[in-house]
């Protein structure tokens, strides 16, 4: 458990945000929250999202300069949201601000790495407008793959709220970009997300309203199993992971369930009906915890994320 800091609200509340606006329920459910010790990681990763959601921004802005076409404008301004909520975070905890120290100048970036990728995607960009939409979604795909690795990271529910809310607007901004270049007989093929989850944010319509772990559904699963293996870990591929596919209302999910390090083997097989507590990971729904209703086997982890859960 990390140490709490006792903190200061009435310096939060003065802090300036769109000029003169009420609190939104996502500030306010950032802001209440009480300050905890950040790793190395998780600042890390707060500045590079800061980062990166301005790379989204300042591509749109360009492109739609380039093609005037509403979406980019629109989307442009939903990305300066995004980075106006890292910023809360990252003045909560008095980090310093990345895009402070460039000026907030259009194109101008402090990691190198981000320079360089917004260099490449405004050239690819400016070819053709199916090429602009195609880049519309890459960042969101890039987006979308980031954020999740950045939930991976962190224990503290203030960040996570503000990641998962990011996410659900990449998840529409994707459905935005895909949707246009499919009216012009295009489409985009995922590079970052699996297949698997880019076809389930597109079966899904327009997503509206906060997401925090209070009054999320989408944590618990539940349906039968059709089938159980194992699969090589993503970071240590010497640890194999208990896997199992699970049909609900909304399709087929794979679970992560445990790694076999820790269970030699799972009293689950195909037929049972499962309940699974936990959240989206990068390639799969992660296990916090886990019914077996048929043979009454029981499961729970450890992870960050699930003490947030």
């Amino acid at each position: 458990m990390k140490r709490v800091i006792i903190p200061v609200m009435a310096a939060f509340l003065s802090m300036p945000l769109f000029s003169n606006t009420p609190v939104s329920p996502v500030e306010r459910a950032v802001l209440d929250i009480q300050k905890s010790v950040l790793s190395i990681r998780e600042k890390k990763d707060l500045l590079h999202m800061r980062e990166e959601e301005k790379l989204a921004r300042d591509v749109y802005l360009t492109l739609y300069k380039k093609w005037k076409l509403p979406v980019f404008k629109n989307i442009a301004k939903s990305e300066s949201w995004h980075m106006h909520m890292i910023k809360i975070v990252l003045d909560k905890y008095n980090l310093p601000d990345p895009v402070a120290e460039t000026g907030d100048r259009v194109g101008v970036f402090k990691d190198v790495k981000l320079q360089k990728l917004y260099n490449q995607l405004v050239s690819q960009g400016e070819r053709s407008l199916i090429d602009a939409l195609k880049v519309g979604a890459k960042i969101e795909d890039v987006d979308i793959y980031d954020l999740q690795k950045a939930l991976e990271n962190t224990d503290n529910k203030d960040i996570s709220i503000v990641y998962q809310n990011l996410e659900k607007g990449s998840r529409n901004h994707m459905r935005a970009f895909v949707g246009i270049l499919r009216r012009y007989g295009s489409d985009y093929t995922p590079q970052f997300i699996t297949l698997q989850e880019f076809n389930a944010i597109l079966a899904k319509k327009h997503e509206a309203g906060m997401v925090n772990f209070a009054n999320s559904s989408s944590n618990v699963i539940e349906g039968e199993v059709v089938k159980v293996y194992k699969l090589p870990g993503i970071v240590n591929k010497k640890i194999n992971w208990w896997m199992i596919d699970v049909k609900t209302n909304n399709g087929i999910v794979k679970v992560a369930v445990t790694t076999d390090f820790l269970y030699k083997s799972l009293n689950i097989k195909p037929g049972d009906t499962v309940t699974v507590k936990g959240y989206s990971g990068i390639y799969s729904f992660v296990t916090c915890e886990i019914e077996d209703k048929t043979s009454g086997f029981k499961l729970q982890n450890r992870f960050k994320r699930c003490k947030i859960q």
